[in-house]
């Protein structure tokens, strides 16, 4: 596999690679996946016997960087789709599934607190990574919801009956 361009190989490395095609953004080669994999292959340091395959995560997961193993492509593309399915997916495919996991709580925390905000007076929001927190007021009645990925606690005071309800309602519709 001397003197092949990487752009020639990946196509031939995605015939091996179950649910894998190729693609090439901006001149650099990848193996899109399912569920939004992206392997990104190039060569190591401009040197044709050797590449390295990274798997992406999207760019809203800072915590996550891409994972990467580097192959000789001496033994050829199916060779290196081998390596590719023992050393980087198992990881790399568990950790992009748990981002998925993870950014599909917080749309639903969220949804969550758009609604509650929407019928809630005076409120004020704070959202950071873990939680979210409405604060509202209006005359006496006051009340706090603190809304994590897999809990939501409340507290209500001096609200009238109608108030309380529209919020039971609101949560018990998000929760089904």
């Amino acid at each position: 596999m001397d003197n092949l361009n990487v752009n020639d190989l990946v196509p031939m490395i995605a015939r091996h690679l179950d649910g894998f095609a190729p693609q090439t953004l901006w001149g650099t080669p990848y193996l899109m996946g399912p569920d939004g994999a992206r392997l990104a292959v190039h060569l190591l340091m401009g040197r044709t016997e050797w590449i390295v395959v990274t798997g992406l995560y999207p760019a809203e997961s800072p915590d996550l960087r891409g994972r990467s193993i580097t192959v000789t492509t001496r033994r050829g593309p199916k060779h290196i789709a081998k390596k590719i399915v023992r050393r980087l997916l198992p990881r790399y495919l568990r950790d992009l599934k748990r981002h998925h996991a993870r950014a599909a709580m917080h749309a639903e925390r969220s949804d969550l607190v758009e609604t509650l905000a929407a019928f809630l007076p005076g409120n004020t929001v704070t959202a950071s990574e873990q939680e979210a927190v409405i604060r509202w007021r209006l005359g006496c009645m006051y009340g706090v919801f603190e809304v994590r990925d897999h809990a939501t606690s409340i507290e209500i005071r001096n609200a009238d009956r109608e108030l309380a309800e529209r919020v039971a309602y609101a949560i018990n519709q998000r929760s089904t």
